[in-house]
């Protein structure tokens, strides 16, 4: 376990100094090895001192951060991915409002020019003002799609997280209960 932390935390140093590194390249860690990240602390938390008559350990703190740090680490990537995306539903939305704003402009720059031939002035207003409302219809659906994504994206990890606390309170309580008995 320890190799792997090493391993792990020297991948990370090279990624932090400018590796073209994606969360698409990285695979999510499997059920089992978050299984052993959390074992790492659990074998921190054993190997502490007992103080004589109470519940207590005294643990090595920089032995339990680095096994707490490893698993922070090794958080599925999705995690991190759904951070990521949430960081950008603002520039996504911004991007959205000026791409809708160029295909108006457009639209009024090609009414106008049809405006000038009599014969098509009627045609040409209404083509485009269905230009202008299908960009804007767009750009709506473009933006109802990000941020759904981003959220439903955000809830499924939520849930997934939920789900990973309440497995290693479980163990945590039932491993306690064990050093009790």
């Amino acid at each position: 376990m320890r190799i792997e932390k090493e391993l792990y935390v020297e991948e990370q140093e090279t990624m932090d100094r400018g590796s073209s590194f994606t969360y698409e390249d990285q695979e999510s860690p499997s059920p089992y090895e978050l299984t052993l990240f959390i074992d790492e602390v659990e074998d921190v938390i054993y190997s502490g001192l007992s103080v004589p008559l109470t519940s207590r350990v005294v643990i090595d703190k920089e032995q339990c951060l680095d096994a707490l740090e490893v698993l922070r680490a090794n958080l599925p990537w999705e995690m991190l991915e759904a951070k990521r995306i949430l960081g950008q539903q603002e520039a996504v939305l911004g991007q959205a409002e000026a791409e809708a704003e160029e295909i108006r402009q457009l639209a009024e720059r090609q009414a106008a020019l049809i405006l000038d031939q009599s014969h098509l002035a009627k045609m040409a207003e209404t083509r485009a003002q269905e230009l202008v409302e299908a960009a804007e219809q767009e750009a709506a659906r473009m933006l109802r799609l990000a941020e759904q994504d981003a959220r439903d994206l955000y809830e499924g990890l939520e849930r997934e997280l939920d789900l990973l606390v309440r497995d290693l309170k479980e163990l945590l309580t039932r491993r306690l209960r064990e050093l009790r008995d």
